[in-house]
């Protein structure tokens, strides 16, 4: 379903949505023990070497809570509950053959924002029969960014409209199957999040005596965490004035108590939340765009709990552990004059400077308008990225890559991405607009400037250059869950942009190859669901598998003849 342009290769599928995993162990969840039928809408993955033959891989599905069919988890009596919705698979793949050889659900008992073990759906936004469009996601290994565990981040990309409370950040246990919210972090349509090397107090606590000095700074650097958030909204009217607050970029910085249960550990409980504020007054795209570097700093706002307020619907402003709603915060920041983002989408961490991180704002059509062109300024999307000193909590935001200023329009919606150690930002289209507000320019298809299906782009993050090496392939239409799955219909035929790429993640350390040369993703075939109207035995349907789409491989050529 994507095809590689040349100097790269898109491998054989690993997997196509309806396709059953067989002789599975259930590693992570009992009830996925025998066989394993992965539902569709494949999104963030995240990897790490689980032993010496093999790469374990977290997918994110990125269903709505109402959608795809049940399945169980423990409710910590023994017993088990049902839910829909989103979830996490986990695949297992041998670094030799570099195909699947187990895969079953990931998460088998759920903690609340108390850290109680949830016995039935009563922890979730009223109404919701499971967790919501788990998007984008990250991975961080124990030992590493001063994380104790090994953690799958994975965030409901869920609010504004849809969810009044706001989506819950999640931390999965890599070794338990454990999942636990992540209160402290705040309520958003959580797009994704990026650990970060929190250099906090480094400060001379005392200089008369250096050695001491430096061993004490060495622990009170080590007792920190820092997590960059991205909130996927787009401008939304929170307070009913009638003008349009958008997300602001978000950040948690958190002590770890070393004899705490596992989010207390790892520093994800009683941090502080920050925003991200210009020290010039910028508040939108209108004010920053183009080019150039914005400074700045984090600014504290309040995700404490007021138990006094919490509420069931989050009409006080407070969920029911009494936590800030997505509408609490974002008015907050823009009380603060927080720097509002068209539409944030994914991040991902510098790796060779952990205290810099890159983000693709997706681009919006009516947010951020200039006045003279009539269309809004960041329609094509555009790549920040944001370099923090954690001492001071000053940080500068510099424009890698403007959409709307490249007159070839060579990256369009910019989504799920991956900042590789090869130094290279790899950013994957998924068409947010159909085409400028008063202009009428198409972002896709006929009339586009990139005649271009949805792809893969690398992005070079120093200056801003550009090299497609992935499009979508619209001719592989495939239903794995048929006897012959070239009987799938696309209901959306002939509309550019209609699939998306997702979830890219650089795999090539994992599997003994250089830096840049080999990555995961996946293809979200979004024009591959109700199939049960032209195939009845179709499982790609909205009480089953949902949507058809691929996990696969994407290899860098050799140069070597």
């Amino acid at each position: 379903m994507a095809k590689a342009l040349p100097g790269w290769e898109v491998s054989s599928p690993l997997l196509t949505i309806g396709e059953t995993l067989t002789g599975t162990t259930g590693a992570l969840n009992p009830s996925s023990a025998g066989s394993y039928t992965p539902v569709g809408v494949l999104d963030g993955l995240a990897a790490y070497r689980l032993n010496k033959d093999t790469v374990r891989v977290f997918a994110n599905h990125e269903l709505l809570s109402f959608r795809g069919n049940s399945y169980e988890v423990g409710n910590g009596q023994g017993g088990v509950f049902t839910m829909t919705g989103a979830r996490v698979s986990y695949f297992d793949i041998d670094r030799a053959t570099r195909q699947i050889v187990d895969g079953g659900l990931a998460f088998d008992r759920i903690y609340d924002a108390n850290g109680d073990a949830a016995t039935d759906t009563s922890f979730l936004t009223e109404g919701f029969g499971g967790l919501g469009r788990l998007c984008s996601a990250n991975l961080v290994e124990g030992g590493k960014l001063n994380f104790v565990d090994t953690i799958f981040f994975t965030g409901e990309e869920d609010g504004t409209a849809f969810n009044p409370i706001g989506g819950a950040e999640w931390a999965l246990d890599a070794d338990s199957g454990d999942l636990w919210q992540l209160p402290w972090l705040g309520r958003g349509a959580w797009e994704n999040v990026t650990p970060l090397n929190a250099k906090k107090f480094n400060n001379d606590l005392f200089p008369q005596f250096p050695f001491l000095n430096k061993i004490l700074n060495k622990i009170a650097q080590s007792s920190y965490v820092a997590v960059a958030l991205s909130d996927d909204s787009s401008p939304f009217d929170f307070d009913g004035d009638g003008i349009a607050e958008a997300a602001p970029m978000f950040l948690y910085v958190g002590k770890k108590y070393w004899f705490g249960d596992f989010v207390e550990r790892n520093g994800l409980a009683y941090g502080d939340l920050y925003v991200w504020v210009a020290k010039n007054g910028a508040r939108s795209p209108l004010d920053f765009n183009g080019s150039g570097t914005l400074k700045g700093s984090w600014v504290q706002i309040d995700n404490s709990p007021n138990m006094a307020a919490k509420s069931v619907d989050g009409s006080t402003g407070y969920d029911e552990f009494g936590f800030p709603t997505q509408a609490n915060l974002w008015l907050q920041a823009d009380a603060l004059g927080a720097f509002q983002f068209s539409r944030p989408e994914d991040v991902a961490v510098n790796p060779h400077d952990r205290t810099e991180f890159v983000l693709a704002s997706t681009g919006v059509d009516d947010f951020a308008v200039d006045p003279v062109t009539g269309d809004g300024v960041d329609t094509f999307g555009t790549l920040y990225s944001f370099d923090t000193n954690f001492k001071t909590m000053k940080c500068k935001v510099t424009i890698i890559y403007d959409g709307d200023a490249d007159p070839t329009r060579a990256l369009r919606s910019p989504d799920n991405l991956e900042w590789s150690a090869d130094g290279m930002i790899y950013v994957q289209e998924d068409r947010a607009e159909t085409d400028t507000l008063a202009s009428m320019e198409p972002l896709f298809g006929p009339g586009a400037v990139n005649p271009n299906e949805a792809g893969i782009v690398r992005v070079d993050p120093t200056t801003g250059a550009t090299e497609r090496i992935v499009n979508i392939d619209r001719s592989v239409v495939l239903d794995g869950s048929l006897l012959d799955p070239t009987l799938a219909v696309d209901v959306d035929a002939g509309v550019t942009g209609a699939w998306e790429s997702s979830g890219i993640v650089d795999v090539s350390k994992l599997f003994g190859e250089d830096a840049g040369t080999l990555f995961l993703f996946d293809v979200q075939a979004h024009g591959l669901e109700d199939q049960e109207q032209f195939n009845p035995s179709s499982r790609l349907r909205d009480d089953d598998l949902v949507e058809g789409g691929q996990l696969l491989f994407l290899e860098k050529k050799s140069s070597t003849p």
